[in-house]
């Protein structure tokens, strides 16, 4: 019982995982399209 439920964590843990990577490559496809193009919105200059 121990093992299955032990199994069920890491499982989990590797879904959380996977999905915190896809969502993060998603957020940075939206920064790129809304900081690019011609309706980009400004974005701050570095000196």
């Amino acid at each position: 019982m121990l093992k299955k439920l032990a199994l069920v964590a890491v499982a989990a843990g590797v879904l959380a995982a996977v999905r915190k990577r896809t969502s993060g490559s998603t957020e940075a496809d939206l920064w790129h399209e809304a900081t690019r193009g011609p309706g980009a919105v400004s974005t701050p200059t570095v000196r």
